[in-house]
């Protein structure tokens, strides 16, 4: 009786393991998506930015299925200028998920400068 009784709780402790490591494993599946979700705008955005086209990153949301689940991604954007300096620009992006109840997010800043030559004063 005894023998049956560890080798149960043994097995509970390695099933509930078990998925705590696959939910562990969807979970930094979904922030490696992320991470790419969030270079390929990134890398977009400063591309239309050079070009001086307008500011567009396509839709602020964006389903995807990862792992037999269908997560959907949230962005929020902003481009400001950095200071007084007339041709650096910040872009800020948060990218947000639900996973597991709650709300996960990731932020990237990046800067864009040398669009256009400052004229020297003379």
């Amino acid at each position: 009786m005894v023998t049956a009784v560890i080798l149960s709780v043994g097995m509970v402790a390695i099933y509930r393991s078990f998925f705590i490591t696959v939910d562990h494993l969807q979970y930094l599946s979904c922030r490696l998506y992320a991470n790419n979700l969030i270079e390929t705008k990134i890398a977009h955005a400063e591309k239309d930015f050079r070009d001086l086209k307008d500011f567009d990153i396509g839709s602020m949301t964006e389903e995807v299925e990862i792992g037999n689940k269908e997560v959907v991604f949230f962005y929020t954007m902003d481009l400001k200028p950095v200071g007084t300096l007339l041709s650096v620009f910040q872009l800020d992006i948060t990218l947000s998920w639900e996973d597991r109840g709650r709300t996960v997010s990731i932020s990237r800043a990046a800067y864009f400068s040398g669009i256009t030559p400052l004229e020297k004063g003379g």
